[in-house]
């Protein structure tokens, strides 16, 4: 789930902009890519009008949406994080973070998980 990472601590985040901002707990694995989804650690007062909310009710409002970034961690085996994304920069997300660092390693790729239903 996107608000556990082990040994990372959780912080509130501002995640959105405008009127669809929502203050979430997130882990602070953010700092290097965060402002470019959409993700920003509050830092100080939460901002006047912001709603506090969690993660699985802010996906069905359609404000944020998982994304799974994969990268190569110590031991060169691939490992897949889930981040989360603000729902207005849910389209330049893949592009924006591939290249990135998440806990200093570089991300290789970046997908929105699916599902499908067989049968």
């Amino acid at each position: 789930m996107a608000s556990r990472v082990a040994g990372v601590e959780n912080v509130p985040h501002v995640v959105g902009s405008g009127d669809n901002r929502v203050l979430l707990v997130l882990p602070d694995v953010y700092s290097s890519f965060g402002a470019a989804i959409g993700v920003v650690k509050l830092v100080g007062d939460p901002p006047a009008g912001v709603p506090s909310t969690t993660v699985g009710r802010a996906i069905a409002e359609g404000l944020i949406r998982k994304i799974k970034v994969s990268y190569i961690g110590s031991n060169t085996k691939r490992k897949v994080a889930t981040l989360v994304v603000a729902g207005d920069k849910a389209s330049q997300a893949r592009a924006t973070l591939i290249g990135s660092t998440y806990s200093t390693f570089k991300i290789r790729t970046a997908y929105y998980p699916t599902s499908i239903q067989l049968g």
